[in-house]
């Protein structure tokens, strides 16, 4: 082999090294933030200026209703007398953001250990229901079901909720990567364990091309 197919090999071979460094990255991470705990957050110096994902629920009394921007406190899940994290949200607050709401909130870590929000996601506690008799995604989508009251099942699509103004939206397919996919809009908090990939059930009407939902909750064999 002469130097220039070997300097071709070396260059080849970076160039791999690269891509899969940058697969492993986007795996560990959503959305290009790395999801921590609130213990993480406050702890590590080393996240400071970086986008991070972290969940927990509102503190009680940390919140002026109406205020611009919005400034709350979560605190470290499962632990009620665990490290609080400050955050200042700029964007609408979701209908049922309130005390003890679990907020999922994206954003960059200042100096302070405070959150510059970009985005924000409530849940409301665990729900389950059964998808017994439920539509399956591709199922309503080849039916004249439109504007008619219906159940319908399928998979959140992975990188798919976010807030549509003070509601949020996400994507149901009929596997967790896609396959045939729905908009859905919720006008409520999205139960626990409504993550990418878990499968839900859906109630509600299909509305120019939208599934209006009026109730949502996770496949009861998700628990």
């Amino acid at each position: 082999m002469n130097k220039r197919a070997k300097q071709r090999l070396v260059g080849v071979t970076v160039l791999i090294l690269i891509v899969v460094g940058a697969l492993v990255l986007l795996v560990m991470t959503q959305g290009g933030a790395y999801k921590k705990s609130v213990a993480d957050v406050v702890s590590d110096p080393s996240l400071v200026g970086k986008q991070v994902q972290v969940q927990g629920p509102v503190v009680a009394g940390s919140w002026t209703p109406n205020a611009k921007p919005l400034t709350f406190s979560i605190r470290q899940m499962d632990d009620p007398n665990g490290p609080t994290l400050k955050v200042v949200w700029g964007g609408p607050v979701p209908s049922a953001f309130g005390d003890g709401t679990v907020a999922i909130v994206t954003g960059i870590v200042g100096e302070d250990s405070t959150i510059e929000a970009k985005q924000l996601i409530t849940q409301c506690p665990s729900k389950y229901a059964s998808a017994k008799d439920a539509l399956t995604v591709d199922k309503l989508l080849s039916s004249e079901l439109e504007g008619k009251p219906v159940k319908i099942t399928g998979y959140v699509v992975e990188g798919s909720v976010k807030p549509s103004g003070a509601e949020p939206r996400f994507t149901l397919g009929t596997t967790s990567k896609g396959g045939e996919t729905i908009e859905v809009s919720w006008a409520g908090a999205m139960p626990q364990g409504a993550t990418s990939g878990a499968k839900m059930v859906i109630s509600g009407e299909l509305m120019n091309g939208v599934f209006v939902a009026t109730d949502v909750a996770v496949d009861e064999n998700e628990k």
